[in-house]
């Protein structure tokens, strides 16, 4: 099974956690890829790191909801820290979930997988 999943993110550390994570998924026969073209209609779903860039970040998931490119695909939010005010925005942008970015990583092989 292949997943492509559009990632959205500048931080070089979490991205490259990730591409580990995907080296020991992709022994278990899970392919998975990663891109950041957000053009790309054929992804699985959405991951976002709203650590740089809130506001703009806040924007590109209306984008992606209002404007029909990505419609149906689940976003995926990650934050270092999440206080009530930040996930009442995301959720009112389209976001269908957010999470602190450690417990993205504690979780990442099986939200990746799924």
């Amino acid at each position: 099974m292949t997943r492509k999943i559009l990632m959205i993110s500048s931080d070089r550390e979490f991205r490259d956690y990730l591409n580990i994570v995907t080296l020991t998924i992709t022994k278990l026969n899970h392919q998975i890829t990663f891109t950041d073209d957000v053009n790309d209609i054929y992804t699985d779903f959405i991951l976002i790191d709203l650590d740089d860039d809130f506001e703009g970040k806040l924007e590109l998931i209306k984008k992606f909801r209002g404007e029909g490119m990505q419609p149906n695909k689940k976003i995926i939010a990650v934050k270092s820290e999440i206080t009530d005010d930040v996930r009442e925005k995301v959720f009112r942008a389209g976001c269908d979930s957010i999470m602190k970015k450690s417990e993205f990583r504690s979780a990442a092989s099986n939200i990746l997988i799924i």
